[in-house]
């Protein structure tokens, strides 16, 4: 057994006992910070929110960064932005903004970063007498950096440190809070001439100290446990099918929910998508997803649209866009 191989396994342990340990400890209310469960990347939007674990992602920080270092590229970025298409949304409201990105100089060691701004719906204000005073526009912040590390050919783990604010748009005090993200990820391959790739991987997301509401009260945050799994099999020169599947358990609520969803990439240019997504009764319920992109050169663009769910979630019938590149 070689020494990164026993590195890795222990990093896998300490993963899964992290998230024993927290799960024991979480309590079971509504957290802080819900925005960070929001979709980023239009490429795993389109599959139902799988594809944490595929490779060669510009947004690998928001799911399982340490897939940053085992793609075929040396890096990438990407924009996007979210959901659009419904009422809300459509007047520049509840909308989430940012960018993603990740640079391995080396193939080894992987940097990734990032930056999410979610605007609130404008709300009017009144006075002790119940008097008009004024409007105001919540916003939520958050600014994430992390590093990878590949041990070995096959295997990578992740730490990921984040910076969130809430502003409530008056002179509340914001609230405002650090959390971490913890990752490891496999990868193989398979058939004869090994054309087939697998990936699978773990990873904990958003567990930190409770934040302080402006009434005092400690609120959590929306810290979760979830495996992932990928397939890639590339066929002639010009196509490939990517399958991806994903689940997980929210610490807070005991909320479980798994993601499947498929890629088709055609002609080398073109690529449509298709996934399914299911939460138990207190998460966002069920709902399909659709998705297309196009490929010129490091260039990728992507769209997905989102079928269904629970009637008073604002992401039902919106549309998630992003655009970046790889290299």
């Amino acid at each position: 057994m070689t020494r990164h191989t026993i590195l890795s396994k222990y990093a896998i342990a300490a993963i899964m006992l992290a998230a024993v340990t927290y799960t024991a400890s979480a309590q079971t209310d509504t957290p802080a910070m819900p925005f960070l469960r929001m979709e980023t990347d239009a490429r795993t939007a389109g599959m139902g929110g799988a594809g944490s674990v595929l490779p060669d992602n510009p947004a690998a920080i928001y799911g399982n960064a340490a897939v940053s270092v085992l793609g075929e590229s040396r890096g990438g970025a990407a924009l996007f932005t979210g959901p659009w298409g419904n009422s809300v949304s459509d007047s520049g409201h509840d909308a989430l903004y940012g960018a993603g990105g990740y640079w391995t100089p080396d193939g080894r060691n992987g940097i990734v970063a990032g930056l999410r701004c979610y605007g609130g719906s404008r709300i009017s204000l009144s006075d002790d007498a119940g008097f008009p005073a004024g409007t105001a526009r919540p916003w939520d912040l958050s600014a994430e950096a992390g590093y990878a590390r590949r041990f070995g050919k096959h295997a990578a783990v992740s730490l990921t440190a984040r910076y969130m604010r809430s502003d409530f748009g008056t002179d509340i005090a914001p609230m405002q809070g650090v959390a971490f993200d913890v990752g490891a990820a496999f990868r193989g391959s398979m058939g004869s001439q090994r054309q087939l790739s697998w990936l699978a991987g773990i990873h904990i997301s958003d567990i930190g100290p409770n934040l302080k509401g402006s009434d005092g009260t400690a609120l959590h945050l929306p810290s979760r446990v979830s495996i992932e799994g990928a397939l890639l099999m590339p066929f002639g020169k010009n196509h490939e099918i990517n399958m991806a599947a994903d689940a997980g358990c929210c610490f807070f609520n005991g909320e479980i929910y798994a993601s499947f969803g498929a890629e088709y990439k055609f002609l080398r240019h073109g690529v449509i998508r298709a996934g399914y997504h299911v939460e138990s009764n207190r998460g966002a319920g069920s709902y399909a997803s659709v998705g297309c992109g196009f490929i010129v050169g490091p260039v990728r663009c992507d769209a997905a649209y989102r079928l269904g769910g629970n009637d008073t979630d604002p992401r039902n019938n919106s549309v998630v866009v992003s655009i970046g590149f790889v290299l």
